[in-house]
């Protein structure tokens, strides 16, 4: 199969997309829930709250993106795969949505709270804020052991340098065993995911630079 400059780099961008759109979410989001005493001030900073939540489920309509342009490409040589990874992105969309649906029950919260924060609202914003953060982390673990056979079959199509996708593969177990001890309450989640987030940058540089490699399915059997 040979794939389009056009398609690759549309990969590639949305490979890249997510960690402005995560990032600069959670940190708008997060900019207004510093404490849970300051549930009550959430309704004045409702902006940069729900354009914080946009960008968060901006990123998750990518992560789909990201399944549905990389199932041509992986269908030719395994089509199981190519399903699986497809629902592996859907289910990970799906759990960072119900994530941003807790933010927003936050921001309903604070704008009840009617400028006074009692006892039970931090305890529903704590709930909430703990709702979604588990979220988070299963869709880490889907995604991470999910990608992991993606990633190995990138590796046999030779659709991309040797060294990248099997990088990759750690990379996402490392991310999925992160997932799973922040859910036990071992705070490794971010040092786990460096591989798996380097991965993707890389990935997404190389397709929008360099494309896939042209490669026979015979020839990559």
């Amino acid at each position: 199969m040979n794939t389009t400059r056009l398609h690759s780099r549309s990969l590639g961008i949305l490979f890249l997309l997510p960690f402005f759109a995560y990032g600069i979410g959670t940190a708008l989001v997060t900019s207004v829930l510093k404490e849970p005493e300051h549930l009550a001030m959430v309704a004045s900073q409702r902006t940069p709250f729900v354009g914080g939540a946009l960008l968060l489920l901006l990123n998750s309509i990518t992560v789909v993106g990201i399944g549905v342009l990389f199932f041509p490409v992986l269908r030719e040589r395994s089509p199981s795969i190519a399903v699986a990874y497809v629902c592996t992105r859907v289910m990970e969309a799906l759990l960072l949505l119900v994530g941003v649906v807790f933010l927003l029950c936050i921001l309903q919260l604070g704008e009840s709270a009617r400028g006074q924060t009692t006892p039970e609202l931090v305890t529903l914003f704590k709930l909430l804020s703990k709702g979604n953060f588990w979220a988070y982390q299963l869709a880490m673990i889907i995604l991470g052991v999910g990608s992991v056979a993606f990633c190995l079959s990138l590796y046999r199509s030779r659709l991309l340098p040797s060294l990248l996708p099997l990088v990759g593969a750690v990379g996402y177990g490392l991310l999925a065993l992160g997932a799973v001890l922040e859910l036990f309450g071992l705070p490794w989640g971010v040092l786990f995911s460096g591989p798996g987030g380097l991965f993707e940058l890389f990935l997404g540089g190389w397709l929008i630079a360099k494309g896939f490699r042209t490669v026979t399915p015979s020839v990559a059997a």
